[in-house]
């Protein structure tokens, strides 16, 4: 029972996966509806070949390419369907089939091979053994294999102890398809007449991989149920002639050893899976295998566990060795990962590995599929791995090809490319070696994903540099009308006679496309430009105003084979000014003759092509614009070509298809690439403009009337200050210069700068306004937040341009706190390190108060008699009387929005030593009765009352000084004890001293009077009466001959806005206090105290000096005791001969002291 329900799990899964359940189960079959677009190469995808079978029979589950040559040439397309309903007496159950189809364009005449129509029911099931699992061609004329890896053996049937052995087998059929010789028929079943059960051969599902070797010297199976699922491996000779003559013995060998059956000789462990290849031979008992003794065997890395090795067969020569044939087994459970084993034949009959490729993530499946071929042509076969199972949630991948490039059969040095498929892809389900579809002479690869949407199958061309990752071409199911598209796929085979090969695609839907490969031309280009470079003063058009440039496109191509060589079309599109267009600005020129549908820019001719390597020459001509800005940035051209679609020739039949138009090559681009340069001129010796520009900018303001700017003023730091006021503009100024960056080297740069603009970028509290300037031009977007300033086209060397950018400020609020502009120049000139420019400015919010006080009067006299404070009754008592008036003023809106304003004064009440000095005797305040000062206490604090009458003295001047007359108050004074008089201001020269009664300089003490000011606007008069107190000025200052007394006033705002600025916001008011006449002239000093200190001045100077004479000072210093003294004598010149005989020429001057004496007398 346990081997019939194995049985019954193996039954139920797909294609190689197809009974292999339980331990076995690799893949769940997934939906993914998803699409995309097809790309293309050289498959065409418009004149397919469909083929449709039984619906539910799995028509497509594997299919193959195949050419009989006898009886009679013919093409087939072989097609396994696994699960198609039998015939005759097996019409009850579905063993699967194979069919064969013709290359038409019916859709249902594809025929059944019959190659298993009988069954003996006593030993043998052949109900759901999936013949057809597998199909394989060995090319032209050669043999095809189509195995049932899911054949029953049964013993004892109908019994309580029936087995049942699903041991698989294999049928091979000649050329046409039929059975010739002793190798055609069914009896590929090495696993028959071996000991059953899972551990040994009960479960060997032969079959599941099969394949042919290059040279069609041996087939290979797989078998990745022997041996417990260890696996094994079976490679078996083909050639019985030589075998039958007796010249040599060939085969068959496996991994385990044909004779022995030792599962221990296979380097994998139990439950790993190996698929074993067997190679048999057909005559039984005709040679003798012997294997190895274990201390003689080579030791080797085993594969892990479930690894299925065999799952996937292949082989080619140039994988260890060029002359050698290599046997390729993918292991999709090996480790977990899975791998690919390279073996090779040994001389005892053996395959043994010679290395082992691992895949790199736990489950991905790595060696589900192999292939291989060479890549890069480099003379080694390359290895194409498939993982359909990898899986990356970040990067959303659903399956992966590892592409392993030969490194000269040094496999430890391979580093392997990988490509990705899409989110539950299954891609790397199958892979594929294609042949070289578009014969460029690398071999090309075609991997099938059929869970991406309707499944797709990815084309991917090799190279010199050997596999391109981006693939040339995808199949998509979703076009074809299929479902799980590229389940299976063929290639490498010819069908339609065209010498490229075509390429058959399989799914899960029952249904089969043959694409059919188009021959593949190379297209020769040369292209030519007259003039070049453009000379914007010469026109050279004939027949007309302008400047032309005239296009030569010449044109011819080659192919595989050279015999191909059949009359083409292409059609050459001409477009101008691409590179321009794509910058969004206008195109300069336009082509003549064009079409009227045509754009201006564009121009579109056909050129025929009468063969390979027979030229033809196109031309288009264009002129260029009047009056146009960019004569330095070249004029691009692009120049496509591609073949002129025509209908194909002959139609699809039983014998003929239609000829398929050749299609462009993908390694040179259809596209050429060119432009025409302008004449430069201003661009020095090497005509390459380097300019200079450079920008300058400032802040300013312009009145309405006049062209004056003035700069805005700048804070401590140099940065620009905008006051927000009632000025609704400011002008921001802008120097733009093009001067040599080095004067000494000119050279280098300041060349003319052409098509050179500005473009300037205001914040959203600024908009554009206008300009002023002569030599610029500009322009603003519609809602004013960027202007294009055109600065000159050219900026000659060494310019200077000075323009004015007018920006309103009426967006500006109290919550701006900057102004940024930033100013881009541009040139098409070179000058690469132009950047962005930010003009900055401060904005802070200037408040129109002011302050302003003076005094009444500003004169003040002191004298008298020195007074206690307990004796001040009234406030004559007191001293003479001042009255400090503080206007203020308001010329804006209420600052109560903006914050809380106040006065603020500074009473100095009294001296450092606490003697009163300034007595306020009261507050009036006019225009805003309700504003309330403190500290109340401050004002009268002891109380004093004016006399009566005084009182209305002061009610009678307070009236008349809104008169002219009250000026007459500034001379008068007042003095304590006694009504006012006029008093001449006293001059400075008459006193000996003055003094200063300032609070900031410490020599008075101040209380501060706070007054708020709210709700203020208009203007506010601030009264402060006040009494000199002349008893402290006459004890403390009656030697002064002035005093100046100092009130000061300021305005403070609190306020969270931190950019608020005041600017005449404070005052301050002097007072001259002067001491009554005589009053100080007791504190003068009598004259002969100023004789007596003359005298003894004198008499103490006489007194130094006898001392310092008596010390010898004023001696002179002798010399005589030092300095050697000489007597010169007069000696006449004619005696003086004779003291020279014996003395040296040479004269020492010395500079002595001498006395001359005349001894001669003259």
């Amino acid at each position: 029972m346990c081997r019939e329900n194995s049985a019954m799990d193996l039954q139920s899964t797909h294609r190689r996966t197809a009974g292999l359940t339980g331990p076995l189960v690799l893949l769940v079959l997934l939906l993914l509806a998803l699409t995309a677009p097809t790309s293309a190469f050289n498959l065409d995808t418009t004149d397919t070949l469909n083929k449709e079978g039984e619906v539910g029979s799995f028509f497509g589950f594997s299919l193959a390419l195949h050419q009989q040559l006898s009886p009679q040439p013919k093409s087939w397309l072989l097609v396994g369907a696994p699960r198609a309903r039998g015939l005759g007496a097996l019409r009850n159950s579905h063993p699967g089939a194979l069919y064969r189809c013709p290359i038409t364009a019916e859709e249902y005449d594809c025929e059944r091979v019959d190659i298993d129509g009988d069954v003996s029911l006593d030993r043998e099931s052949k109900d759901n053994q999936w013949l057809g699992v597998t199909v394989k061609s060995q090319g032209i004329g050669g043999k095809v294999v189509a195995c049932a890896h899911l054949y029953e053996l049964r013993q004892r049937v109908n019994e309580l102890s029936e087995t049942r052995d699903p041991i698989g087998r294999c049928y091979m059929l000649s050329e046409d398809l039929t059975e010739r010789d002793d190798l055609d028929g069914g009896e590929w079943k090495f696993c028959e007449g071996r000991p059953q059960g899972h551990e040994q051969f009960g479960f060997c599902q032969q079959g599941l991989a099969a394949s042919f070797t290059p040279d069609n010297n041996y087939v290979l199976f797989g078998a990745p149920g022997t041996y417990n699922w260890k696996g094994e491996m079976r490679v078996q000779q083909l050639n019985q002639t030589l075998i039958h003559m007796g010249f040599y013995d060939d085969g068959p060998y496996e991994v385990a050893g044909e004779k022995q059956q030792n599962a221990m000789l296979i380097p994998l462990p139990y439950h790993s899976y190996l698929g074993l290849l067997f190679m048999a031979s057909p005559v039984e008992d005709a040679l003798v295998y012997k294997t190895l003794e274990p201390s003689t065997r080579h030791a080797f890395e085993d594969v892990a566990q479930n690894s299925y090795l065999g799952f996937s067969v292949d082989s080619a020569k140039g994988i260890m060795s060029r002359g050698e044939l290599t046997f390729v087994a993918g292991a999709p459970r090996a480790n977990h990962t899975g791998a690919v084993v390279l073996l090779k034949k040994d001389n005892v009959y053996r395959l043994v590995p010679e290395y082992i490729l691992w895949g790199e993530e736990l489950a991905s499946s790595f060696g589900y599929s192999v292939a291989t071929t060479d890549l890069n042509s480099d003379g080694w076969t390359d290895l194409i791995v498939g993982a359909p199972n990898f899986f990356d949630r970040k990067a959303e991948i659903g399956g992966a090809v590892y592409v392993f490039l030969n490194p000269a059969s040094h496999w430890e040095k391979a580093r392997p490319i990988r490509l990705n498929g899409t989110y539950d892809s299954m891609f790397g389900m199958t892979v594929s070696s294609v042949g070289d579809l578009d014969q460029d002479g690398y071999g090309d690869v075609a991997v099938g994903a059929p869970f991406d949407g309707d499944g797709k199958v990815f084309i991917f061309r090799g190279s010199a540099n050997g596999i391109d990752t981006k693939p040339s071409q995808v199949l998509d199911g979703l076009n074809a009308g299929v479902k799980r598209f590229g389940y299976s796929i063929s290639g490498g085979l010819d069908i339609d006679g065209n010498l490229y090969p075509d390429l058959a695609v399989g799914s899960l839907s029952d249904q089969v496309v043959l694409y059919r490969s188009r021959p593949v031309i190379h297209v020769v280009r040369d292209i030519s430009l007259e003039p070049q470079p453009i000379d914007l003063t010469q026109q050279n058009c004939q027949g007309r105003d302008g400047v032309c440039v005239r296009i030569e496109a010449c044109y011819t191509y080659t192919a595989h084979p050279e015999t191909y060589s059949p009359h083409i079309t292409l059609s050459v599109h001409f477009e101008a000014d691409t590179e321009r267009r794509k910058l969004g600005l206008p195109h300069r020129v336009y082509f003549l003759g064009r079409a009227a549908s045509e754009p201006e820019y564009v121009h579109t001719k056909d050129l025929e092509l009468r063969g390979q390597k027979h030229p033809a020459c196109q031309t288009a001509t264009f002129v260029l614009q009047e009056n146009i800005r960019d004569k330095l940035r070249p004029i691009s051209l692009a120049i496509t070509h591609t073949i002129k679609k025509t209908r194909h020739q002959g139609h699809f039949g039983d014998k003929h298809l239609g000829r398929l138009s050749p299609v462009l090559g993908v390694s040179l681009s259809n596209t050429y690439y060119s432009e025409v340069n302008f004449l430069r001129e201003g661009c020095g010796e090497d005509k390459i403009c380097q300019s200079n520009l450079k920008l300058s900018y400032q802040f300013g303001t312009r009145a309405p009337t006049s062209d004056i700017f003035t700069p805005l003023p700048l804070d401590e730091d140099g940065v620009p200050v905008f006051s927000l006021s009632d000025q609704r503009s400011v002008v921001l100024e802008v120097t733009v210069s093009n001067t040599p960056s080095d004067p000494e080297n000119p050279q280098e740069d300041g060349d003319d700068a052409h098509a050179a603009q500005m473009v300037v970028t205001l914040p959203s509290t600024l908009s554009y306004s206008g300009f002023r300037g002569q030599q610029v031009v500009c322009q603003a977007n519609q809602n004013g937040s960027q202007a294009e300033c055109e600065l000159g086209n050219p900026v000659k060397r060494d310019a200077v341009l000075k323009f004015y950018i007018i920006l309103s400020t009426s967006a500006i609020t109290i919550e701006t706190t900057s102004l940024s502009v930033d100013l881009l120049m541009s040139t098409i000139s070179e000058q690469p390190g132009l950047t962005t420019v930010t003009a900055f400015a401060k904005v802070v919010i200037e408040l129109p108060l002011a302050v302003s006080g003076l005094a009444r009067p500003h004169q003040l006299f002191f004298s008298g008699e020195v007074r206690g404070e307990s004796a001040m009754k009234t406030l004559d008592d007191v001293g003479s009387e001042v009255e400090y008036e503080f206007m203020v003023t308001n010329t804006g809106p209420s600052v109560q929005t903006l914050g809380s304003a106040f006065l603020n004064i500074m009473w100095p009440h009294e001296l450092a030593n606490g003697k009163w000095l300034l007595y306020p005797s009261g507050l009036h305040i006019e225009g805003h009765p309700q504003t309330h000062c403190t500290p109340k206490s401050a004002l009268d604090p002891r109380g004093l009352r004016p006399k009566e009458n005084h009182v209305q003295n002061l009610k009678a001047r307070r009236k008349t000084r809104s008169h002219p007359e009250e000026e007459e108050e500034e001379g008068k004074t007042m003095t304590k004890g006694g009504p006012p008089n006029t008093t001449p201001a006293v001059a400075a020269s008459e006193r000996r001293k003055s003094l200063k009664l300032d609070c900031l300089l410490g020599s008075a003490r101040c209380v501060l009077l706070q007054c708020p000011l709210h709700s203020f606007s208009g203007s506010a008069l601030f009264r402060i009466s006040a009494r000199l107190w002349n008893t402290t000025f006459i004890e403390e200052f009656s030697a002064v001959s002035a005093l100046e007394l100092l009130v000061r006033a300021n305005i403070t705002v609190k306020s969270s806005i931190k950019h608020l600025v005041l600017r005449d916001a404070a005052a301050q008011v002097p007072v001259m206090i002067y001491p009554e006449h005589g009053l100080s002239d007791q504190y003068w000093i009598p004259w002969w105290i100023i004789l007596i200190a003359i005298l003894a001045g004198v008499l103490v100077l006489a007194l130094l000096v006898c001392i310092l004479w008596k010390c010898g000072f004023f001696r002179r210093a002798q010399y005589k005791d030092k300095v050697p003294q000489y007597h010169a004598v007069k000696i006449p010149r004619q005696e003086r001969s004779q003291f020279q005989d014996n003395k040296s020429t040479v004269l020492h001057k010395k500079e002595w002291a001498t006395h001359w004496t005349d001894v001669s007398g003259s």
